[in-house]
This record gives structure tokens, C-alpha cells and sequence, in this order.
């Protein structure tokens, strides 16, 4: 399975400014389609996340927040869990560390939250249209990104970041995670 995550050019610089203007964690989530196809070279799946919405979460929304770790408001993960059952749209949960430069990965507690959030949003979402679960942590100047595979409910690194443009498209370097 492959994991492409595909967003405007705009939508990520209005992210990357929200989760860069602070000396603490800062988060968002990006809602997205999801495609899903058989490679035709024979490679497997593609599960292809389109972003169409960002939500730049407000430090006001946070039940914790400091330099090495965010929680989000309950009412707020409602609300947009709700969204993406309701419209079909797959969920992208984005958060900064602050501290990391141009090597950025995702903390071991990190890890364990993808595990369980990724597994219960794929069993709560509808079967049709297909969903994707993604997450992204960003340093100063670095992204290192994860999916999990609905088929076998692996969690899996994110494959593509491609920014998209009027004119161009730019791949976007991802650290491992």
C-alpha cells in the first residue's frame, strides 16, 4: 500500500505559519477525500488524500499545551469527527515540535496515540466512500508523516507530501519516522 498526501500550496504555508508561531506545540487537522486505486505498474494500493479543508486548531481549544505536548479539547475532536462521518472525508491530525530543526520525528507517546486514534477512526468511519487516516508532525524546518494501511491496520510512513500549485507541483521531503 502507498500513501500520497496531496495539498494546495496556500493551505500549507496558512498551517506551517499557525504551528510555526509558537514556542509550544501547536496543532491542526486537515480534512481530505480520499481515492483509493490498484497501481497500474503493479506497485499495489494507492490511497490518495486530498486536503480540502484546513483547521488550524486556537491554543484556546487545547486542554493541555507546552513545549513537548498538546491536547485537544474533547468538544472540538467531537465536532470534527462528526464532520468527517457525516461527509465521508478522511482525517489528516497535524501538530508541531517545536524543538526539532531539520530532523523531525514522531515522539514515542506519538506513536502509541496514531495507533489507537488511526484504529478507532477506520472502525467508526463508513465503509463508502473510502477513508484514509494520516498524521504529520512538523519541526522548524522538516515534516515526517504517518498513515495507517486500512487493509491490514499497519501503521505505515507517509509515501508522498506533494504541495499543489497553479502551475507547479513540489514534493516535500519527509523524515522518517
Amino acid at each position: 500500500m502507498t500513501c500520497v498526501l496531496r495539498i494546495s500550496h496556500g493551505t500549507w504555508d496558512t498551517v506551517r505559519r499557525h504551528l510555526r508561531d509558537s514556542d509550544d506545540e501547536r496543532g491542526a487537522y486537515l480534512l481530505a477525500r480520499a481515492g483509493r486505486w490498484t497501481d497500474p505498474w503493479g506497485t499495489g494500493a494507492v490511497t490518495d488524500l486530498l486536503v480540502t479543508r484546513a483547521i488550524p486548531i486556537p491554543d484556546d481549544a487545547l486542554s493541555v499545551q507546552n513545549g513537548v505536548r498538546i491536547e485537544v479539547a474533547a468538544w472540538l475532536t467531537r465536532e470534527v469527527l462528526i464532520a468527517c462521518f457525516e461527509t465521508g472525508l478522511s482525517l489528516v491530525d497535524v501538530h508541531s515540535h517545536p524543538f526539532a530543526d531539520d530532523t523531525v520525528r514522531f515522539s514515542g507517546l506519538d506513536v502509541e496515540n496514531m495507533r489507537q486514534t488511526h484504529t478507532e477512526f477506520l472502525d467508526r468511519m463508513p465503509a463508502a466512500p473510502p477513508v484514509g487516516v494520516a498524521s504529520l508532525v512538523l519541526g522548524q524546518a522538516s515534516v515526517a508523516g504517518a498513515y495507517t494501511d486500512p487493509d491490514d491496520g499497519t501503521l505505515r510512513m507517509l509515501d508522498r507530501l506533494v504541495l499543489l500549485g497553479d502551475d507547479d507541483l513540489t514534493e516535500v521531503k519527509l523524515c522518517r519516522f
